[in-house]
């Protein structure tokens, strides 16, 4: 019988470590992973938008009878077909599925008694609410190679204007900041999900269902880091766990220290540049806006 009793939930602002995290936990023979299923572009056809925060753009009662059916593998899928497939992508998708689709039926499929794994950084506002029940991981990343990352993959963080509305305003420094010639959209957005992810956190009580996981410390020390969200699992930090946290490092790369442009996930390049980086991304002015912003300047 499959456990839905306590399944384990993977969240965090995107670019903060989710997705290897992801890859580490599912590696344990305990463990079986969902990817994004509150993707509005491509998870569970109950979802229309990104980012839903219970109690504000969401019910609390809808968005846990939507989890509910999730976690006891009830749900229905979007194609994920966009204008911008191929043609044999948007074949695939239809008669195959997309990334969410195949993980949610490889779970019903093969995986009949591990404990399900959700990996979703669309599920970052509702971490509170999934805490009242469920184990929850927070990821998070500093600004600067965060906002490097936003600014390389090419993202803006449109969501801002309906999500903005539920915090106070005199608590949003970041709003009125606009792009121009020195500073890029994506760093603008960077800093203003920051800013809501930072007040939306401020707001959680003290709960010991939520551990906040450093995508930093993960960099600098990944046995450490790991083995210690391991322990407050409770689940064994095996060896092919450590061989999964070995292979994502990639440090044989030594001279491979800046990932491609728009890839999300380069397996390429050598994982220990990845808070370093943006010193070659982004300009002196976004680097200089950054560092007041964290540190309570003018901005």
């Amino acid at each position: 019988m499959k456990n839905f009793k306590k399944p384990i939930i993977i969240s965090g602002m995107p670019r903060t470590g989710t997705t290897p995290l992801g890859r580490i936990l599912s590696s344990s023979d305990d463990l079986s992973m969902i990817y994004e299923p509150f993707n509005a572009k491509q998870g569970v056809t109950s979802i229309e938008f990104n980012y839903p925060y219970p109690g504000n753009n969401i019910s609390e009662n809808r968005f846990n009878k939507i989890f509910n059916d999730l976690i006891h593998l009830k749900s229905k899928f979007k194609t994920g077909i966009l204008s911008t497939d191929s043609i044999l992508k948007k074949i695939f998708k239809y008669f195959i599925g997309n990334e969410s689709s195949i993980s949610f039926h490889r779970v019903r499929l093969f995986k009949d008694d591990n404990r399900l794994l959700i990996k979703d950084p669309f599920l970052i506002f509702s971490s509170s609410e999934l805490s009242k029940n469920y184990k929850v991981i927070f990821c998070e990343r500093p600004l600067k190679p965060l906002a490097s990352s936003f600014k390389r993959m090419n993202w803006n963080f449109t969501e801002y204007d309906k999500l903005s509305k539920f915090f106070s305003e005199s608590e949003l420094k970041a709003r009125m900041l606009k792009p121009s010639k020195k500073i890029s959209s994506e760093v603008i957005g960077a800093i203003q999900f920051y800013e809501l992810v930072d007040l939306y956190k401020s707001k959680i009580n003290a709960n010991k269902n939520i551990y906040y996981f450093s995508q930093n410390k993960l960099v600098e020390d990944p046995i450490v880091e790991v083995k210690a969200l391991f322990e407050w699992l409770e689940l064994e930090f095996s060896e092919t766990v450590k061989k999964t946290i070995t292979e994502l490092k990639n440090d044989k790369n030594l001279n491979k220290n800046l990932p491609k442009k728009n890839i999300q996930h380069d397996m390429s390049y050598n994982k220990k540049f990845s808070n370093k980086y943006f010193t070659e991304v982004l300009t002196l002015y976004e680097i200089e806006l950054i560092e007041n912003f964290c540190s309570g300047g003018e901005i």
